[in-house]
């Protein structure tokens, strides 16, 4: 391909994230055999040495004027999209675009030049040849001003309105996340598809080897003098305590501009600017980014962990990196500074922290590896920008996500959208505002398509091939409209929640790929209710279900024994979809008072059954330690007066919020079926639980130590005393329970089955799996 890249920033040299970025993007894609035309504004005022060094590495530089005293807000007090193109720019795109040959892409460097695209047509009469425009947006500015300003911090750069930078995002066919998190902020309101393309330095250069082992620890930070770096390193700083850090032996050592207005101390080592980061990364054991707010990739913690140097960090300084361990993802600066001391006395922490490290950079690399394969292949970039289109068809009012269905149905519509376009089929009615929350879950690409109120239709003639389950399930009235629908709306593929209305299949006339999300085996999940007294509401026999199920082409298995015992009985047809919680941190617990034991569910028959036995069998022996059961929900209802350290929260806005001021988490029930999503909750907030085998029910892995399996009472009073007592314990299992749930429900593990519908719905075959 002939490549034109539009850019304010230069690629030499790579003494800046956005720099480094930018010119691994254009690396790989002349390593993919593409010229690489690069147009750039002459906004930093490069010296000649480094013009020269961007002339011998691409095909061709076109150095464009730039007065940076014209940058001025057009909306009042933020910029408009357009306000930082300037006559000169426009100029030369008129002359580039009139090329001929003319370029096969543009790729653009930030939403601010994205008027670029503008000057390039779609294929017509003159242009036969189509020209693919992509848009790499680097950071969020939509809205940037008052993030930055919500931290205390000046407004600086650009920063625009959301508004005008979906406006911006609609010029391109693609338009390129730097990390996954920001990926879906912008799929909430970007009218084209949007993929993600992280970044790797392109420097060849092999790891640095450890520092040898002498003296203290040592800890470093590189990072320009912007304010967001000085605000978190200060924070760092005064809650790492440098007088006590270096009398236990550590140093801390600032490179960079970050370094200026600090003095040397005991227990901090000023080195200022590096020509090369290496200085600092050979000179420490570890390396930390204290990072805290802000959007877009923290390219020095890919740096460094790309030099082979062990990282902690925050949350935000690891967003995009899907982290696993606790130490890689810490709430704030402070909690941060925390780790960092106890990493002062704890070896075996420092070995898991480099280990960890080591782990997470393989992930990622192998990962971005596979984003550039799509953005230097023009086949895979049209398939990117020619999506499939997925119908979600339910009637469950998932956008309000107050239940475990309406979560399920959330996490998968969220995921599938970053692989195909949406639609909805709903069975009732919907607002505006409610469609409007729907659609900021689907995607701003997605459709809804409400029926309405369904009228009953006694006397309706159904379709033969109904089940006696289907017979008793089926709205009649909605057969001709979903008929209909389909008729007028033909998408690739029909998503149908779940086995209640499997009947719609019998709508679907012409060939178009038939997947039913199960959520549950709801004939086994009705025995073990029948095996405890209790009537399930859905009742229906294995028989039957699997007759249901073998009408579709694929089903989505919620956990790993559903997904086997499917795959026995219909193999080939079945896709593990996991349940995934967005990430949190961990949660921080209450370290003043009593222990805080947590209980959290719905009104359900399982739940109050759990609560009783947890209340009768378990809570007296747990409360004369001075431990709290805090229960939130409707299962509050089941709660008997009078309990001594009991605490009732009744429903909860916020589940999450409740979850983060407990120190335990239990999950006392012994029938249901199917996967319990608060067991799945506390995992990846990092609560040690205390659990039953049907709490962990297509869960397997982490028991004794990521959680704890409780076969009876005296095993539950017996766990659940030592964590109460035990803060180290608690401590522990905490920490590898937060790590077990990121890798088993992180954002990141439903994405290989989105996009194996995605190529499904293309008809594209899934690879061949081994048998189990």
């Amino acid at each position: 391909m002939r490549i034109l890249v539009v850019s304010p920033t230069p690629t030499h040299p790579q003494d800046a994230g956005n720099r480094a970025r930018i010119h691994a993007v254009l690396t790989g894609l002349k390593r993919a055999g593409h010229a690489v035309t690069l147009c750039l504004l002459d906004r930093e005022k490069v010296a000649p040495h480094h013009l020269e060094s961007m002339r011998s590495s691409w095909d061709e530089l076109i150095l464009v004027p730039h007065d940076r005293t014209r940058e001025k807000p057009s909306l009042g007090t933020v910029f408009g999209l357009d306000d930082w193109v300037q006559p000169a720019l426009e100029d030369v795109l008129l002359g580039l675009a009139a090329r001929r040959p003319s370029f096969d892409m543009v790729l653009v460097e930030y939403v601010f030049l994205s008027r670029a695209l503008t000057f390039f047509p779609p294929p017509n009469m003159r242009f036969a040849t189509p020209v693919l425009k992509v848009l790499d947006t680097h950071d969020q500015f939509g809205g940037r001003d008052a993030r930055l300003r919500a931290l205390g911090l000046p407004a600086a750069f650009y920063f625009t309105t959301e508004a005008e930078e979906a406006r911006g995002f609609g010029r391109a066919d693609l338009v390129l996340a730097i990390q996954a998190e920001e990926r879906a902020a912008f799929e909430e309101f970007s009218p084209k598809p949007v993929l993600t393309l992280g970044h790797v330095p392109s420097d060849p250069r092999p790891p640095l080897p450890p520092r040898p082992a002498t003296g203290g620890l040592r800890v470093g930070y590189i990072g320009s003098a912007n304010p967001m770096n000085g605000r978190a390193l200060g924070r760092f700083l005064e809650a790492l305590d440098l007088p006590a850090f270096a009398a236990a032996g550590g140093t801390m050592v600032v490179a960079g501009g970050a370094a200026r207005g600090l003095e040397a101390m005991a227990g901090l080592e000023l080195l200022g600017p590096v020509e090369d980061a290496d200085t600092l990364y050979a000179a420490v054991d570890l390396v930390v980014n204290p990072h805290e707010g802000g959007t877009g990739l923290k390219i020095k913690t890919v740096e460094a962990l790309s030099r082979g140097r062990p990282v902690a960090g925050t949350a935000e300084a690891f967003a995009g990196l899907a982290p696993e361990a606790p130490f890689h993802a810490a709430p704030d600066a402070p909690a941060l500074a925390a780790i960092v001391r106890r990493a002062a006395g704890d070896a075996l922490l420092r070995a898991r922290i480099a280990r960890d490290s080591a782990a997470l950079w393989q992930r990622y690399a192998a990962e971005v590896k596979r984003q550039e394969a799509v953005l230097a292949s023009p086949a895979m970039l049209g398939l990117a920008a020619a999506r499939p289109r997925l119908l979600i068809a339910t009637d469950l009012r998932f956008w309000e996500e107050r239940l475990g269905n309406h979560a399920r149905i959330a996490a998968l519509a969220r995921a599938a959208r970053g692989e195909m376009d949406l639609d909805l089929f709903f069975l009732g009615t919907m607002s505006e505002p409610e469609q409007k929350r729907a659609r900021a879950i689907m995607g701003a690409r997605a459709r809804c398509f409400p029926t309405g109120a369904l009228p009953p239709t006694p006397d309706a003639r159904l379709p033969a091939g109904l089940t006696p389950f289907e017979r008793r399930s089926v709205i009649a009235s909605a057969l001709p409209a979903f008929a209909k629908h389909l008729a007028a709306n033909p998408p690739d593929a029909v998503m149908i929640e779940y086995i209640r209305l499997s009947w719609l299949r019998h709508a679907i006339e012409r060939p178009m790929l038939k997947v039913l999300d199960t959520h549950d085996i709801m004939s086994l999940r009705a025995r073990n209710f029948a095996h405890f007294g209790h009537r399930h509401f859905i009742e229906i026999s294995v028989a039957e279900e699997l007759q249901i199920l073998s009408a579709f082409d694929h089903l989505l298995a919620i956990q790993q024994e559903e997904f086997h015992w499917l795959e026995a009985l219909l193999p080939g047809r079945v896709l593990l979809a996991p349940h995934i919680v967005p990430l949190a941190p961990r949660a921080p617990g209450n370290p003043e008072g009593p222990v805080r034991v947590g209980f959290i569910g719905g009104d359900s028959p399982m739940n109050r059954d759990g609560l009783r036995w947890l209340l009768d069998q378990v809570w007296p022996a747990i409360a004369p330690l001075g431990a709290e059961l805090h229960v939130a929900g409707m299962v509050c209802a089941a709660l008997p007066p009078g309990r001594p350290g009991v605490v009732a929260h009744g429903a909860v806005k916020r589940p999450e919020d409740f979850l983060a001021t407990l120190d335990i988490g239990v999950n006392p029930v012994f029938y249901g079926g199917g996967l319990k999503i608060k067991t799945v909750e506390y995992l990846c907030h990092g609560l040690p639980s205390v659990l039953t085998a049907e709490a962990l029910y297509g869960i397997s892995g982490g028991a004794g130590v990521a959680y704890a399996l409780a076969g009876n009472r005296a095993e539950f009073v017996a766990v659940l005393a030592g964590l109460v007592l035990d803060p180290a314990a608690r401590a522990r299992m905490g920490d590898a329970a937060f790590a077990f749930g990121r890798r088993h429900f992180g954002t990141e593990a439903l994405a290989p089955a989105m996009r194996a519908l995605a190529g499904l719905a293309r008809g594209i075959a899934p690879p061949q799996r081994a048998s189990a």
